[in-house]
């Protein structure tokens, strides 16, 4: 049950994003703090226009009308979910839909992305694709977190940026993203609109230097959940991987530099790849293989 309090502010860092959470629900405040707990800051140094401010309030409960939460974004409301299991995924939302107007100097995909042995790698797809699954089970074997939901370009340097939000697994992964190691937080589960029912895990379960820092893009690779498959990875010209990535474009006409010279600039420097994911570890191996290969390689030849 979720309990009310005083009004509480609690500021974060998360990455590149500023938030900060302000609600009198005690239970959704503790169930934030332990998802972003190594994240929280006693201010923000950034201008208040890039603070991404969410509000959660209860509303009365009487005999007419059901209790609602009331969830804004810089004081508009954004969402007014019904059930109490929903407001945390709610609160994940709106920071989600407030990035590209805080930040437009980011080209802003939708895409997992990761770092691994100092090399970026972005999978991008639709939800149902299983790269919140695959993202969850390459951290727990060593590679650096930086997001489950977006892959934050600089639009300048054409880099990759962390915004390690809580990674959400949806229910028919939950096995898959245990036997990996991670369990969900304090075993909370929630339901979240035509998803259904997903839990949040915080990366940094798997080992306290989960998170990783900016980092070139070198791997586009495009996930798609097949069960029963056996993991194989097709390469794809950058014109078509470029073309796909146009695709899953959150910003694409609003990011402050061309969207579509910073989608050539970035596949012009990485190696693109369909892959057909299966078991989640032969196909986290296949994916560390291809980039511990190829980073031998480099290191001979250098």
């Amino acid at each position: 049950m979720l309990m009310s309090a005083r009004e509480t502010t609690m500021r974060y860092q998360i990455g590149v994003a500023s938030v900060a959470l302000t609600s009198n629900v005690r239970s959704l405040l503790d169930q934030h703090a332990a998802l972003y707990r190594q994240f929280r800051v006693e201010r923000h140094s950034v201008p208040d226009e890039q603070i991404i401010r969410i509000g959660v309030t209860p509303t009365p409960f009487s005999l007419k009308h059901r209790r609602r939460f009331v969830v804004t974004v810089n004081d508009r409301t954004q969402f007014e979910p019904a059930r109490v299991d929903e407001v945390l995924p709610y609160v994940e939302w709106a920071v989600n839909w407030e990035l590209p107007r805080v930040m437009p100097g980011f080209l802003q995909l939708h895409a997992s992305s990761l770092e691994l042995d100092g090399a970026g790698i972005i999978l991008p797809g639709d939800s149902g694709s299983g790269k919140s699954t695959l993202t969850a089970g390459l951290v727990a074997g060593g590679a650096k977190y930086l997001c489950d939901e977006f892959a934050l370009i600089d639009s300048d340097t054409l880099k990759l940026h962390p915004y390690p939000r809580a990674i959400c697994i949806k229910k028919p992964s939950y096995a898959a993203v245990e036997s990996v190691g991670f369990t969900p937080a304090a075993n909370r589960y929630y339901f979240k609109g035509s998803k259904g029912h997903v839990t949040f895990i915080n990366p940094t379960d798997a080992r306290p230097d989960a998170i990783g820092g900016e980092c070139r893009v070198r791997y586009v690779i495009f996930p798609k959940y097949v069960a029963g498959a056996e993991p194989t990875l097709i390469p794809i010209n950058r014109a078509e991987a470029a073309f796909a990535l146009h695709g899953v474009c959150f910003n694409l006409l609003t990011c402050e530099v061309v969207g579509l010279d910073v989608l050539a600039g970035l596949v012009r420097g990485a190696k693109c790849f369909r892959l057909v994911s299966g078991e989640i570890h032969k196909t986290c191996d296949l994916v560390r293989n291809l980039v511990r290969s190829e980073g031998k390689a480099l290191a001979k030849s250098a």
